[in-house]
C-alpha cells in the first residue's frame, strides 16, 4: 500500500471516528422522550377494538393508501372526533389547500369549531423563495417546536409524507426518516403520516420499520365488479391488534370497519 493511501485511509478513520463522537454527544444531550400514556382513538367502529381501543399515545404511525382510498377524509375525522373529546389536533398539509380540505370535510358532515388546518401548500404557492429551500425537515421541525409550545396539542397530521421527500431532497431516505420520526417521538404526541402508495410496495423506503405503527388502506375487486375499500393495521407498537383486513365504509357521518365476509 502506497505511502499516501495509508495517509488517506488513517485521515478518513480520524473523520469517522470524530462523527462517531458527536453521535454519541448528541445522543446524550437529546431531550428525553415524551410520549403521552394512554390511547388514541381512530373512530373507526370496529377497527379500534382491533387496535385494543385505539393507537398507543405517542406512537408515529404511517397511513398508506392509493389515490382515492380516503386517506385524508380519515385522517381529518381522526382529527376532527378527537377534538370534539378534547384533544387538540394539527393537521400539516403540504399540498391539498385549505379550502379544498374544508370542502372534503362538509361532505363528510363535520364542521370544525376552530381552524387546524396549516396550509403548507399555499405558503410554497405564494412565496417561491420557500419552495427552493432544501432543508424542509429542519423547517418543519422548527414549525412543530413552536406551535406545539402554545400546548394542548395531543395529535399531528402530516400530509403527504411522500411531498417531504421531494422538499427536504433526502439522500439516505432511510437514515432520514429515522432522524425525523425519532424526533417526533421526543415531541409527546401521537403523529400519523400520510403515504401515498400507488407501486407494488407501500412503503418504499421500509418506513413500516421505523414507525411505531403501519395502517394500510386498499382495493379489493369483488367477482360482481364491485370494489371494497379495505383497512388493515399491519404493525402496532405496544399492541396486541387483528392482521386481519376489514371493510371500510362511511355511514352517517362514521367510519366503520366490518370484517370481511359480515352482511
Amino acid at each position: 500500500m502506497a505511502k499516501e493511501d495509508l495517509s488517506r485511509e488513517l485521515a478518513d478513520l480520524r473523520d469517522e471516528i470524530q462523527q462517531l463522537r458527536q453521535a454519541v454527544a448528541a445522543l446524550s444531550s437529546a431531550k428525553p422522550d415524551r410520549r403521552a400514556t394512554g390511547r388514541v382513538r381512530t373512530f373507526v367502529e370496529g377497527f379500534d377494538a382491533a387496535l385494543e381501543g385505539g393507537i398507543p399515545a405517542g406512537h408515529v404511525v404511517i397511513l398508506a393508501g392509493p389515490s382515492g382510498s380516503m386517506k385524508t377524509s380519515l385522517a381529518l375525522s381522526m382529527i376532527y372526533h378527537n377534538r370534539r373529546e378534547g384533544m387538540k389536533g394539527l393537521y400539516i398539509s403540504l399540498e391539498e389547500g385549505r379550502e379544498s380540505m374544508l370542502r372534503t370535510m362538509d361532505r363528510l358532515g363535520m364542521t370544525p369549531e376552530d381552524d387546524f388546518i396549516v396550509d403548507i401548500g399555499k405558503l410554497r404557492m405564494e412565496h417561491e423563495d420557500v419552495e427552493g429551500a432544501r432543508d424542509w425537515l429542519t423547517i418543519l421541525k422548527d414549525y412543530l417546536a413552536r406551535r406545539l409550545e402554545k400546548g394542548g396539542v395531543g395529535l399531528v397530521v402530516i400530509d403527504p409524507l411522500n411531498s417531504l421527500y421531494q422538499l427536504a431532497e433526502l439522500r439516505n431516505p432511510r437514515q432520514d426518516l429515522f432522524h425525523f420520526f425519532t424526533y417526533l417521538r421526543t415531541l409527546g404526541v401521537t403523529t400519523i403520516l400520510i403515504a401515498e402508495a400507488e407501486g407494488p410496495s407501500d412503503f418504499p423506503n421500509h418506513e413500516e420499520f421505523l414507525a411505531d405503527g403501519a395502517i394500510t388502506l386498499s382495493y379489493a375487486n369483488e367477482a360482481d365488479g364491485h370494489v371494497d375499500l379495505r383497512i388493515r393495521c399491519l404493525k402496532m407498537r405496544h399492541a396486541n391488534h387483528a392482521r386481519d383486513f376489514f371493510r371500510l365504509e362511511f355511514e352517517d357521518g362514521r367510519f366503520r370497519a366490518r370484517p370481511i365476509g359480515a352482511p
